[in-house]
């Protein structure tokens, strides 16, 4: 009281003339993102899943693969209670009339206060916990994905910059990856799940140098941005401006959170008033996170793939009079961690089929009908009339992929299939008189059934 106990010309004491509570709750900003009490009891987990995409084929008339087993793949992680804390004092109504006998009332007020500020200590613990969630998933997941910003942002150029890889991240995570997650299963999201955690200094910059120069209206950005975004003290990870994450990444559950009836101990008259707040936490490692800091940025392995050509494997064939064969054509060139050969689906070539006859010493065109064509099977058909035993038939396949980081470079492949005679029961079948390579004689020979 200003050293003023005493007052000198009276002699007596000075006193209190009212008292005050000064009590504020504090909010947790990331409390949005909790889940709700699902009735968890101890020694229980909550199991997730993720399911892997599934490998595209090309479908076939002929396919036999129907009882073929094909199991699903998934990925599996679980949560259980693993965050307790407790929080108590001790009220004795006795003692406090004595220090409010001028204010009988006070002592209430003040007991509300006290209970206030148990709440927001739960509050503060709990969203420190839960920005730590960052830190772990770090350490644990072997790193969380890393944007490179040149400086953390201060003015309009250093804003602009961060404003930009936040963009352009968000944009990117629409669409299947497996860059920002941290399990072997591409996941997506969008604007409508992101949440943008940035500290109060980057939000400040972000808000004046970044976005009223660029909309000239005072935070104009949050309908703009198209995602929720909090602000936190702190990140726990050194040199982070900003983290874009999916509202999934922190996973949280409340359990058997709250306020306790108080104890009344009769021995020295004092209540006592208790508050647990108990809790599953930690990160969900299929929900997409990018971290926006000086340090350098996390590179991605990159898949290398250069090109020789394309090519028929093998590229000589026999094909029966009227049958089919199939064709099998394969990418040529050099790929990260592959043997050099890509086997690719038939569909990925144009096809076209010409025929030649030899009679005599030369070689003439053979004109062919519908019936002689390669399907999107790879599978060439031959057609029954205008063919003979012999005839040689040249199928030239084009690549139809586009390269879309660079120039496309066309590749083309042949391969050279011969007509042979259809085989019925073991043997040829040599029914047409005209065949120029049967020689008939009128000689009558006696065979074995083996011959």
């Amino acid at each position: 009281m200003n050293g003023q106990l005493f007052n000198e010309f009276s002699g007596l004491l000075n006193g209190i003339i009212a008292s005050y509570v000064d009590v504020r709750l504090f909010e947790n900003p990331l409390a949005v993102l909790k889940r709700a009490d699902r009735g968890w009891r101890f020694g229980f987990s909550e199991r997730h899943l993720a399911v892997h995409y599934l490998q595209g084929h090309t479908p076939r008339w002929n396919d036999e693969t129907l009882l073929k087993v094909e199991r699903p793949e998934y990925e599996q992680w679980f949560y259980s209670l693993n965050y307790e804390n407790r929080y108590e004092f001790s009220w004795s109504r006795y003692e406090m009339q004595q220090a409010f006998s001028s204010d009988g009332y006070g002592f209430d007020e003040l007991l509300a206060a006290t209970i206030t500020q148990m709440y927001s200590s739960a509050a503060y613990d709990e969203m420190n916990t839960m920005l730590q969630v960052f830190a772990e998933a770090d350490q644990r997941m072997g790193g969380l994905y890393r944007y490179h910003i040149s400086a953390m942002p201060t003015d309009e150029a250093t804003a602009k910059e961060l404003l930009k890889g936040i963009r352009a991240t968000a944009g990117r995570m629409k669409f299947p990856s497996l860059r920002y997650n941290h399990l072997p299963v591409p996941v997506h999201t969008d604007g409508s799940r992101l949440v943008l955690f940035v500290l109060p200094e980057t939000m400040a910059s972000l808000d004046v140098d970044a976005l009223s120069a660029v909309f000239q209206l005072p935070k104009a950005d949050p309908a703009e941005v198209l995602y929720r975004i909090i602000e936190v003290p702190e990140f726990p990870i050194p040199n982070v401006a900003a983290i874009l994450a999916d509202e999934d990444f922190i996973y949280w559950r409340d359990y058997m959170t709250g306020m306790e009836p108080p104890f009344y101990n009769p021995g020295n008259r004092t209540m006592k008033y208790y508050y647990f707040a108990s809790a599953a936490v930690g990160c969900n490692p299929a929900a997409p996170v990018c971290v926006f800091t000086t340090d350098e940025a996390t590179t991605i392995p990159t898949i290398e793939m250069e090109t020789a050509g394309l090519a028929f494997s093998p590229n000589t064939y026999d094909v029966e009079l009227g049958k089919t064969v199939q064709l099998n054509i394969e990418l040529q060139g050099s790929v990260t961690n592959s043997n050099g050969k890509i086997t690719v689906e038939p569909d990925a070539a144009v096809y076209s089929v010409a025929a030649v006859r030899s009679v005599e010493s030369d070689t003439v065109a053979v004109p062919l009908n519908a019936r002689t064509y390669v399907d999107n099977n790879g599978i060439l058909h031959t057609q029954k009339s205008g063919l003979q035993v012999g005839d040689i038939i040249t199928v030239t396949a084009q690549s139809v992929y586009v390269n879309p980081s660079g120039e496309t470079t066309p590749y083309t492949a042949t391969a050279t299939v011969t007509v042979i005679a259809p085989v019925i029961n073991g043997a040829k079948e040599c029914a047409v008189e005209t065949d120029p390579y049967i020689t008939y004689t009128d000689e009558t020979t006696d065979v074995t059934a083996s011959e």
